[in-house]
């Protein structure tokens, strides 16, 4: 088989299920690190990019249109949101550690998102074809 055709293959199972391949990075983490809290941090920080784009895809596929602003205005918020959050409950607060708060916060909103679009999409296209 040709590496483009795998690469590719792979590129579509991670936007069509970023769920599956969160679960799998984390097993890989866990064996290779013996520690189940830093793997699933780490999987979970290499999810988002997973779940943002799935996102995206997800929303062309079901309204046949680019939501390019509603999703950067949703990456906004998250972030904004994470900050208050932050500067309510922390008085000093790390530059690093205030990202990968928010990033992770963002991991937690973006994954319900991802789920219900999977939902809704997988119920209009049987709607549709009935």
């Amino acid at each position: 088989m040709n590496v483009s055709v795998y690469i590719a293959q792979m590129i579509a199972l991670t936007v069509s299920l970023p769920l599956l391949c969160f679960f799998v990075l984390f097993l890989v983490l866990a064996v290779m690190m013996n520690d189940r809290k830093r793997a699933l941090l780490m999987a979970a920080d290499a999810a988002v990019l997973f779940f943002a784009i799935s996102i995206y895809f997800k929303l062309l596929a079901i309204f046949d249109s680019p939501f390019y602003s509603s999703l950067f205005i949703i990456c906004f918020f998250i972030m904004f949101a994470g900050l208050l959050i932050l500067i309510r409950t922390q008085s000093a607060i790390s530059a690093s550690k205030a990202f990968k708060k928010c990033w992770r916060f963002s991991f937690l909103v973006l994954l319900p998102l991802s789920t219900f679009l999977t939902i809704y999409g997988i119920l209009t296209g049987i709607l549709e074809n009935l």
